[in-house]
């Protein structure tokens, strides 16, 4: 079993099952095994893919000319990410795997400073929650909102979903589910100057 976050669900608090807790409590344990165990098989797009996998236009770099906002509601252009390896991790406040996702990036942000650039793309509409959210955990360099055309161009159906981006603008992995330190190092490393 893949863990992700379906977009259908909705923003709204409701009570958490056991099940829902569980994973929760378990996952940065059994995350690599989760990983590593299933998710190749089970998602298709799950884990690393050439850029001659991606469909165009994110295989041409059509990401970096469009533009998002960041949460005070300023203009944010996609091409700021650019000329430095990226990674692009869409999530919501509902979702309980991005909580894990976010603290692996956490260490990802301290450990390879200004040599990677880590750009989290909200799709929560409801900014004061997830300012809120941000206040209790790891906030990253660049906190920013998503629009239905990154949504679109990278074919979001799940989250956390992450997007790695090379120096060049190449899109070199887009992994759906909840990834691993092991995993994503493996795809960003080679990628570092």
């Amino acid at each position: 079993m893949v863990c992700e976050c379906n977009l259908s669900q909705t923003g709204r608090s409701r009570a958490l099952s056991p099940v829902v807790v569980l994973a929760v409590l378990t996952a940065p344990v059994l995350g690599a095994a989760i990983y590593v165990g299933t998710a190749r098989e089970s998602h298709a797009r799950h884990g690393p893919i050439s850029t001659s996998d991606v469909e165009s236009p994110a295989e041409g770099g059509d990401w970096a000319r469009l533009a998002t906002s960041k949460l005070d509601g300023s203009r944010f252009a996609m091409a700021d990410l650019s000329r430095k390896p990226a990674i692009l991790y869409f999530w919501a406040t509902w979702c309980p795997q991005c909580r894990v996702q976010r603290e692996v990036l956490n260490t990802f942000s301290h450990e390879w400073g200004d040599r990677l650039r880590i750009a989290a793309l909200t799709v929560d509409d409801d900014v004061p929650s997830v300012q809120r959210y941000l206040e209790a955990h790891y906030s990253l360099s660049y906190e920013l909102r998503t629009s239905r055309e990154l949504l679109g161009l990278f074919d979001i159906e799940g989250l956390p979903t992450l997007v790695v981006i090379d120096a060049n603008g190449r899109v070199q992995s887009v992994s759906s589910g909840l990834t691993d330190a092991d995993g994503l190092r493996r795809v960003v490393a080679p990628l570092l100057p």
